[in-house]
């Protein structure tokens, strides 16, 4: 009995489960953060998938936190190039984090230098959630009017200025929350 008690309190820990810890989801989480429905599109399902390449623009956030995506998820990581958002949203389905980054977001752009310090900050902050085996993807996209957003499945928070105990917090609090396919 012990064994198996020491099983499950291994693989809640892998999942991103606390094992008792500090609450999940928005509960957990101490800063402001939207909750969105499910998106269904005509002849579609919140989850239902579509061929990589093809685009959807009925999200009900920006950037999306759930919907029609695409079938194939992106590597989990710092991604070298933008990553679509139908193919990000895949990521979210898995019970990941995505943490979308826009230099030109903001009060003001950034200029280079600001802009590199920003991906420096937020992949550290990546690296440090991969290391410790969390499902976490990080991502350029120029679509959004704000120059961080986090997002989970339904859960998105978006701000301006880097915050790397606010990403932690987010990925901590919502790793595994919302967990449409069983995954975690």
């Amino acid at each position: 009995m012990l064994a198996l008690a020491s099983a499950l309190a291994l693989i809640a820990v892998a999942c991103g489960g606390s094992g008792g810890g500090s609450p999940k989801g928005p509960e957990g989480y101490g800063f402001p953060v939207q909750e969105f429905p499910d998106v269904d599109a005509p002849g579609m399902g919140p989850r239902d998938h579509f061929p990589v390449g093809q685009t959807f623009d009925g999200y009900l956030s920006n950037p999306p936190t759930n919907g029609p995506h695409a079938e194939v998820a992106a590597a989990w990581g710092v991604a070298a190039e933008p990553v679509p958002k139908e193919v990000a949203v895949h990521n979210l389905e898995h019970a990941g984090v995505v943490v979308w980054y826009n230099c030109a977001g903001g009060p003001q752009p950034l200029d280079e230098a600001g802009c590199q310090q920003l991906e420096n900050g937020l992949a550290q902050v990546v690296q440090d959630a991969l290391s410790d085996g969390k499902k976490v993807l990080m991502t350029e996209y120029g679509d959004m009017e704000h120059r961080i957003a986090l997002t989970a499945w339904q859960y998105l928070d978006a701000f301006d200025e880097f915050d790397a105990a606010r990403v932690r917090s987010f990925i901590d609090a919502f790793l595994c929350y919302s967990d449409p396919e069983n995954l975690c």
